[in-house]
């Protein structure tokens, strides 16, 4: 099994040295392939963390009526407590809500100056358990409480956390159709530069199966030429994404994660590594396979 395996890596090393320039173009095809696929994967795991920490800290800011009694105030505070959906409920009051209102102007609050009355209502933030952090939970727990007599209106961002989501599903969708059609553009072009290697040595097929080598035998040099096309695109990919990355766009994704409170990024680590070269070696052994039927047919 050594010196098959052996035999095997030589005579595919050997084929990508004659044949450079085809290599040369399948591989390069397979590079610019995995760096469309890598940044796809980088950005939508990065909107994932994204949409889920916007979820997480997604809170219910219940504005109150200003002339609403305090007494009916508290029955509203604590029936929302005992409510299943309710995880905390904290109370802001005008002059409170003010005082964080200057507080988060830093230094620009002389806009406030010359107002005679605050403006703010008082309000309710209600924070809900995990189970209903989600879109349709929030809406039917909107729905429960709104119909209250103390309540003048309720704030949840569900506009634009539906609009994120829309948004996130298109893109998954289209970069999802786009990657196909590349990976199938690519399996396309593997394939028939392996034709092309099993037409260019069919003298030496025929020889080998003459002095009786078996089928496997022969595809086995084809399948492992093409599966390192595809780890070599694969790898080269790696190297171009993490160079670019270490240059500039690391950068921008630590903007990034500060600007929409992404909380952590997902920058190119070792398992990702892994599955790329993973997937590259699965890609161009696919296109060996899809091609070597060619070898049947000169046997015919």
């Amino acid at each position: 099994m050594l010196n098959v395996l052996t035999y095997c890596f030589r005579t595919a090393a050997q084929s990508i040295r004659m044949n450079i320039l085809l290599n040369l173009v399948t591989i390069v095809t397979i590079t610019i392939t995995f760096i469309i696929f890598i940044s796809f994967i980088l950005i939508m795991l990065n909107l994932s963390l994204v949409k889920q920490n916007w979820i997480d800290q997604l809170h219910v800011i219940v504005y109150l009526k200003d002339d609403a009694p305090q007494r009916d105030i508290e029955a509203l505070r604590q029936s929302l407590v005992q409510m299943a959906e309710v995880h905390s409920v904290h109370f802001i009051s005008k002059e409170k809500a003010l005082t964080i209102l200057r507080t988060s102007l830093q230094g620009q609050d002389g806009i406030l100056e010359g107002l005679t009355m605050n403006p703010l209502p008082a309000s309710l933030e209600i924070s809900l358990n995990e189970s209903c952090l989600t879109p349709e939970g929030v809406e039917t727990f909107v729905n429960k409480i709104i119909k209250s007599a103390c309540i003048a209106d309720i704030e949840y961002g569900q506009k634009w956390l539906e609009r994120f989501l829309a948004f996130f599903g298109i893109l998954k969708i289209t970069g999802f159709t786009l990657g196909g059609l590349l990976f199938i553009f690519t399996l396309f072009i593997i394939s028939n530069t392996i034709k092309l290697m099993v037409y260019n040595r069919r003298s030496e097929i025929e020889i080998m199966r003459l002095v009786g080598a078996t089928s496997h035998f022969i595809r086995l040099p084809f399948c492992i030429e093409a599966m390192i096309q595809g780890i070599l695109g694969a790898l080269f990919a790696l190297l171009f994404t993490y160079t670019v990355l270490q240059l500039g766009f690391k950068s921008l994704f630590l903007s990034f994660q500060f600007y929409l409170d992404a909380g952590s990024i997902v920058l190119l680590d070792f398992p990702i590594s892994l599955y790329v070269l993973l997937l590259g070696a699965i890609l161009g052994l696919a296109g060996s396979l899809a091609s070597l039927s060619s070898i049947d047919e000169m046997q015919a």
